[in-house]
């Protein structure tokens, strides 16, 4: 009978050195020294490899990412040997030291094992021996970095390295309002941690106080498309394969002309500059009472733009007035999800138009070919948006003229929507799904 004492298990719970190795890209090696219950732990904390943006004009605020090790940080490590297969652990950081918080480490005295994957990946989980997506998070919305790790020191510290580790995938960085829920409508994206591309994906991100969102993976002829509650701030199509460890940052920016005593010059040149920067998306806020003069200083903004070319997105208006975008003929779409009310004309001879996005609309004024709002405009060739809430606009005659006033009964799903048809006109397609807060 084999000697039980030669087959002694050892199961480190807690590892009395645990040494985590990072390159450093901007600046020098940290070392904190923590003392804990048992033994001193010495973790010695380099940088975390940044991204740098490859942009060479500033878009938005640039932000190499994460940089170090932060408090609530985890490392998934599993180990292998020939005795009792895989195990796995996680290690989180507590701000001063790493402490193994679920799994387990287990070897046989003097049987070979080693670590056979270490990973950096906040979205992901130990399940067993494999890893899994926590609840509610999705794969390419944070980072996910394999490093190397080995047993030494008889057994008694682990050493984490991401010093060769390389990022197999790019970040997006997009630039938008700050604090605000964005989505973001994906072709050809292959997530990071992912092998799988997907064909079409569709992600809800939060931007932080900088205005950045981001994703990680590979973009390779792909279209991406960015949205504030559906109203679209930017579609921009990678035409080639990113690159690995390499940060792109997409512009979906939104200005403010709602401040109190903008000009009328100033909206001007404030639209020209978006225009003259060779941008088709022009994303601007509104105060809520926006009158005919703000129109009008930004159709003299976009006079120089192509027919059919510019995507505009007006947040905060409520009101559209009577002719508010009479000859606005270079659109090619135009977002106005705070809208509730419109009056006759609003977008007549608005030639160009291929999508329209409509807040939760309550009242309109003129009908089909008497001062409607779409006169002059091939309705067929639009793709109309509405809101979820939208309901069933009911038309008739008023001592003002002709108005339409919304129902209780909702839109969606009704006979105008199958048709489909919304106050009188017929559009290519209408979609009624996005939230109005």
């Amino acid at each position: 009978m084999e000697d039980i004492t030669m087959r002694k298990i050892f199961q480190y719970i807690m590892l009395a050195v645990v040494t985590i190795v990072m390159s450093s890209c901007t600046s020098d090696i940290e070392e904190t020294t923590a003392t804990t219950g048992k033994s001193n732990v010495q973790l010695v904390v380099g940088e975390f490899p940044a991204f740098g943006d490859s942009q060479t004009r500033a878009i938005g605020t640039p932000d190499p990412g994460k940089t170090s090790w932060a408090e609530g940080d985890e490392l998934l490590l599993e180990i292998d040997n020939t005795s009792y297969g895989r195990h796995n652990a996680t290690f989180t950081y507590n701000g001063k030291s790493w402490e193994l918080t679920s799994g387990e480490l287990v070897y046989l005295e003097g049987n070979p094992a080693y670590i056979s994957h270490v990973y950096y990946a906040p979205n992901y989980k130990w399940s067993n021996t494999s890893l899994m997506l926590k609840k509610s998070k999705a794969a390419g919305t944070d980072e996910y970095i394999e490093g190397k790790a080995r047993i030494t020191g008889n057994g008694e510290t682990i050493t984490v390295s991401f010093a060769e580790a390389t990022r197999k995938y790019s970040r997006l960085r997009i630039a938008t309002l700050p604090n605000e829920q964005i989505t973001v409508d994906t072709e050809h994206f292959t997530p990071a941690g992912s092998s799988n591309m997907e064909r079409k994906g569709n992600y809800t991100l939060t931007s932080d106080e900088k205005g950045n969102a981001y994703l990680y993976g590979t973009f390779n002829n792909s279209e991406v498309t960015v949205k504030y509650r559906e109203a679209p701030l930017k579609t921009y199509t990678f035409s080639q394969a990113t690159e690995n460890a390499k940060s792109y940052a997409l512009d979906a920016s939104i200005i403010s002309l709602a401040g109190e005593g903008i000009t009328f010059d100033q909206i001007v040149e404030d639209v020209k500059k978006e225009l003259y920067a060779g941008k088709t998306y022009i994303n601007l806020i509104l105060a809520p009472n926006a009158d005919k003069n703000t129109l009008d200083a930004i159709h003299i903004g976009l006079q120089d733009a192509s027919y059919g070319s510019i995507n505009l997105t007006l947040i905060g208006c409520k009101k559209i007035p009577s002719r508010g975008f009479l000859y606005f003929d270079m659109l090619k779409s135009i977002a106005l999800p705070d809208v509730t009310e419109i009056e006759e004309n609003a977008f007549s001879e608005c030639t160009e138009l291929k999508k329209v996005v409509l807040g939760n609309l309550t009242k309109v004024y003129g009908n089909v070919g008497k001062k409607g709002i779409f006169d002059g405009c091939r309705t067929e060739d639009i793709d109309l948006v509405l809101s979820k809430d939208q309901k069933v606009m009911n038309g008739g005659e008023t001592e003002g003229g002709y108005c339409w006033t919304a129902d209780i009964k909702d839109y969606c799903g009704s006979d105008e929507h199958n048709t489909p048809e919304f106050l009188g006109y017929g559009f290519e397609s209408i979609t009624c799904g996005y939230p109005v807060p």
